[in-house]
């Protein structure tokens, strides 16, 4: 097992925090990750750009601008699982990660499994309070329900994902069991702890030897150096209720968060904060779009992806496409798009490349619109162009962001089914443009 030399140490650690209700060893360790033998060095990977951001560029045809087919992947996880929370990524080799949360239940836990797209097969990979029980890292009525980020996987060949527990929590209020930060070998069923916060972990991201993770509330920003296993973290600043489903990591490193504030007429503003490996602040871009009258409504960042030359597209929930600049600075380094959708505000649930050029796809969903739309959107004109996704579901799922694509080019979506008076149960729908 990884974790660090002081293996033992951090658990009687955990124990001790959780207990006291303290997180004294988080703050211990951000303070030891500024010894000055730190330096700002660019990671350097040996990896295609495709394998570091876990997806695939594609080769359009004629087809690729039709209506796509959708085909619904069943899964068999436990009957408590309700939801996958946009949490899915992929391997080098293909296999794809899907992360199922809960709601309720004795357990408290979220499930992994890992699919094959290549013969369909599925497998479990264990759950996140089975695995503190394994390391020992488990107390009385600790619960970890939440898988909600995406899995990548890094260049020392782990995959990293992180876990949040949702019990006691409030708009001002963190939850009681706090996060983790989690990493495993592809074919592993018995994790790596790498961390525990007081804060829970929506958010995962990976560039070089840098593993970030994104906490609520207040937008807590970690940095696991997977070369050193020191750990740095910086508050970026955020409104009590409001958290941004994702950030963002360029291949340098730097890494990008919305700070959020509310302006003189109680409404949502925010500024996309950019930080050097040393999580120094080296500038702050303007988010026009990122606005709403309540916090909770706004999911701040949901869908994102790169571009061949390391420029990254995002999303925000309202529906606003930006265009990052990643080898740019100053003012000009982050374009605002104006809307994705034609129709205009949608949520834009997920972003994918597809040649990595010039086009790109996404899931959208108008307000008040029953079905999702299948959007395709050229970069240089920002003309897009849509198509209905008949997900073929009697009661209207929630689809949420991924990037996520096989080796074929197919692309995957997650999200859940169901409603209060029916079961709610994950979802996994292969998207494809080949008719």
């Amino acid at each position: 097992m990884h974790v660090n030399a002081a293996g033992a140490a951090v658990k009687h650690c955990i124990e001790q925090v959780f207990r006291c209700g303290l997180f004294a060893f988080v703050l211990a360790m951000g303070v030891a990750a500024c010894d000055s033998d730190r330096t700002d060095i660019e990671p350097i990977s040996t990896r295609s750009l495709e394998e570091q951001i876990g997806t695939r560029f594609s080769s359009l045809t004629a087809q690729s601008f039709q209506a796509p087919s959708v085909e619904k992947i069943s899964l068999a996880f436990p009957s408590e699982a309700s939801a996958i929370w946009g949490a899915i990524g992929r391997d080098d080799d293909g296999h794809i990660y899907l992360g199922a949360s809960t709601h309720a239940g004795e357990n408290k836990t979220a499930y992994l499994a890992r699919y094959n797209p290549n013969s369909g097969q599925i497998s479990y990979q264990g759950d996140t309070v089975g695995q503190l029980k394994r390391l020992g890292l488990h107390l009385p009525g600790m619960g970890q329900n939440k898988l909600h980020s995406k899995f990548y996987q890094a260049d020392d060949g782990f995959i990293y994902f992180a876990s949040f527990d949702e019990q006691g929590e409030s708009s001002d209020r963190n939850p009681a069991w706090g996060g983790h930060l989690w990493r495993k070998r592809p074919d592993a069923t018995e994790w790596e702890h790498v961390t525990a916060t007081k804060e829970a972990l929506i958010a995962v991201n990976v560039s070089g030897q840098y593993v970030y993770t994104l906490g609520y509330w207040d937008h807590v920003l970690y940095q696991y150096n997977m070369y050193t296993d020191k750990i740095a973290t910086i508050v970026v600043g955020s409104v009590p209720g409001h958290i941004s489903r994702n950030f963002l990591v360029d291949l340098r490193g730097h890494v990008y968060v919305p700070r959020v504030s509310l302006d003189s007429d109680n409404q949502l503003t925010a500024v996309l904060n950019e930080y050097d490996t040393r999580l120094s602040l080296v500038g702050a871009y303007p988010m026009p779009s990122y606005t709403a009258k309540k916090a909770a409504g706004h999911h701040g960042i949901v869908g994102y992806t790169s571009m061949k030359n390391g420029d990254i597209v995002f999303s925000t929930s309202d529906g606003g496409l930006y265009y990052l600049k990643t080898s740019l600075n100053g003012g000009t380094k982050l374009e605002y798009r104006g809307m994705m959708h034609p129709e205009g505000k949608a949520y834009i649930a997920s972003v994918f490349p597809m040649d990595g050029f010039s086009y790109l796809a996404a899931a959208a969903r108008v307000p008040k619109q029953a079905e999702y739309d299948w959007v395709v959107y050229e970069v240089a004109s920002q003309i897009s162009q849509t198509h209905p996704l008949n997900l073929s579901m009697k009661v209207k799922p929630l689809i949420y962001g991924t990037s996520t694509k096989d080796d074929t080019g197919n692309y995957y979506l997650v999200g859940q089914g169901g409603n209060r008076s029916r079961s709610r149960i994950p979802l996994l729908f292969r998207i494809s443009a080949r008719q």
